[in-house]
């Protein structure tokens, strides 16, 4: 049961890196960018067309996914020649961390 005097110290635990985290869920709960990060995972050198083509949705469709992703740090976007080629946003804890996640329910 919750006293009145621990309600304090688990407000502490709510901040702002909370929001980055509801943000991480928001965008990966969607089935297409999920798979996209799962694409990129094991195949890091993938285009938007190819991932488009992979999911069977519209380029436009995909670049929006992707553009969201990015928004939300999950991933960064390289281009090679006229090619954009979305990458993991390693540098990120979180995505180390869903990364890790995901190879182990893999197993």
């Amino acid at each position: 049961m919750l006293r009145k005097k621990n309600s304090p110290k688990i407000k502490k635990l709510f901040n702002e890196k909370n929001k980055d985290i509801v943000a991480v869920f928001k965008a990966l709960s969607d089935v297409n960018r999920y798979h996209i990060f799962c694409i990129l995972m094991h195949e890091p050198n993938c285009s938007v067309s190819e991932i488009a083509e992979i999911l069977g949705i519209s380029l436009p469709l995909t670049s929006q996914h992707i553009k969201i992703l990015t928004l939300n740090n999950l991933l960064q976007k390289e281009r090679e020649g006229k090619k954009i080629i979305p990458k993991l946003e390693k540098s990120n804890p979180l995505v180390k961390a869903i990364i890790k996640i995901l190879q182990q329910t893999s197993k």
